[in-house]
């Protein structure tokens, strides 16, 4: 059974892995050259970690964690007001492991040399028949499978081509992102340095054997900002945070200079179902619960496994296998995007007048560093909480047989 993955972002990879476990045939499509590296560092936690473990993986990347020891929070001026251990402070417990997502799908690629991946092409079109699928692509010639995974991300394009424009099912949680990388003139090693308030947040970090660092600036509002004019994302975030003392004027500085620069709004994405016929979604393009959930990189994981795993339990059968997987992921997906969404609500609390807002921003003034520790230890509960809300099956207990052919070809 052949299968088309598009995006080799974590989901794309992990679910070629598994896929080749089982004997199916998967072929990656990547529109980027080569495999996307660098960009900001990822959790894996809970039940994401048998995934690691099962496909032999977890020592590979506590090896290549970040190693991040510590993080000073400090005031708008630059001063040092509370000290926070970097696993306390990133909402990890037990195993849990912090990469950098470039370092995670390095660690994934290595493990499936045998897959073919086409870099530097994206689907153009995409026809369904009773029987299979015929793929057109910007570059290479037009080729038939028997499924399609989407897997490309928060903008999909083959959620665009198949379920209609992203607009019908993205939802913006009022916050935007950005990070980039910077000298390490500060020399930190596995340190982080944070200012936060409601509303607005800002800091630099620098991970095990990373020779830059890495600003970051988030901040809510209520405007909508263009997603793909940089200069105009650039201004906003130095008009934001310009107030800022210390490191920061520094900071925003550098982002003129710098070749990496990521803009984008906090969204998720809630579709009525993750498949059409043959094609089905995974990861980010089917479910994203944002960067405040702490929450994309296990759910792509987990997701990519169990899906891998029902085609195979399913012989094939991929309307079984697609209405399992739905079965299985719906719950777990709910829980984590509340999740994002209870975090933005309390980061944006402060665009309402109300006794709970006014009462946390005093706070904030009186003891800003202790409030943060505080909200941070209390959302560690929720995300431990999120991302253990799930069971993995053993699939290679469950399988007696895995068929390769589509089962519903004559």
């Amino acid at each position: 059974m052949k299968i088309l993955i598009s995006g080799a972002g974590t989901a794309g990879l992990t679910v070629a892995y598994w896929l080749k476990q089982y004997g199916f045939t998967p072929t990656i499509v990547e529109s980027a050259p080569t495999l996307r590296t660098g960009g900001y560092k990822i959790d894996v936690r809970g039940e994401a970690l048998q995934v690691l473990h099962r496909a032999g993986i977890y020592d590979a990347v506590v090896t290549a964690s970040t190693d991040m020891q510590e993080a000073l929070l400090v005031d708008k001026h630059g001063k040092v007001i509370h000290k926070m251990r970097g696993d306390a402070f990133g909402h990890r417990q037990g195993n849990d492991q912090e990469i950098m997502r470039g370092t995670l799908n390095q660690i994934l690629l290595d493990q499936i040399p045998e897959i073919e991946i086409i870099f530097g092409d994206s689907i153009q079109s995409i026809s369904q028949t009773n029987d299979a699928i015929e793929v057109e692509f910007q570059k290479n010639s037009p080729r038939t499978f028997d499924l399609l995974i989407g897997s490309d991300g928060l903008h999909s394009n083959v959620r665009r081509l198949v379920f209609g424009d992203e607009q019908k099912f993205s939802h913006e949680l009022g916050i935007y992102l950005c990070v980039y990388s910077v000298p390490n003139y500060l020399n930190l090693d596995r340190t982080e340095i944070n200012y936060t308030e409601l509303g607005r947040t800002a800091g630099v970090w620098s991970s095990r054997s990373d020779k830059n660092a890495k600003a970051y600036f988030a901040f809510s509002s209520s405007t909508h900002i263009e997603p793909r004019d940089t200069v105009i994302q650039q201004q906003v975030v130095k008009n934001i945070f310009g107030t800022l003392g210390g490191e920061f004027p520094k900071l925003l500085n550098f982002m003129a200079e710098t070749n990496d620069f990521y803009f984008d709004s906090a969204s998720q994405i809630h579709m009525n179902s993750w498949s059409s016929n043959r094609v089905i979604l995974l990861g980010d393009a089917a479910y994203c619960a944002s960067p405040m959930s702490g929450q994309g990189t296990s759910l792509a994981l987990v997701g990519a496994y169990i899906l891998a795993g029902e085609l195979a339990l399913a012989k094939g059968n991929y309307q079984i296998a697609f209405n399992q997987f739905e079965k299985l992921m719906r719950p777990y997906i709910t829980l984590n995007q509340e999740l994002g969404m209870k975090a933005a609500k309390l980061f944006r609390s402060k665009e309402k007048s109300n006794p709970l807002s006014w009462l946390i921003e005093k706070l904030m003034n009186l003891l800003p560093g202790r409030l943060v520790e505080f909200f941070i230890n209390r959302a560690t509960k929720r995300i431990n909480r999120a991302a253990n809300s799930i069971v993995l099956k053993d699939y290679s207990l469950l399988l007696t047989h895995v068929c390769t052919k589509d089962p519903t070809k004559s």
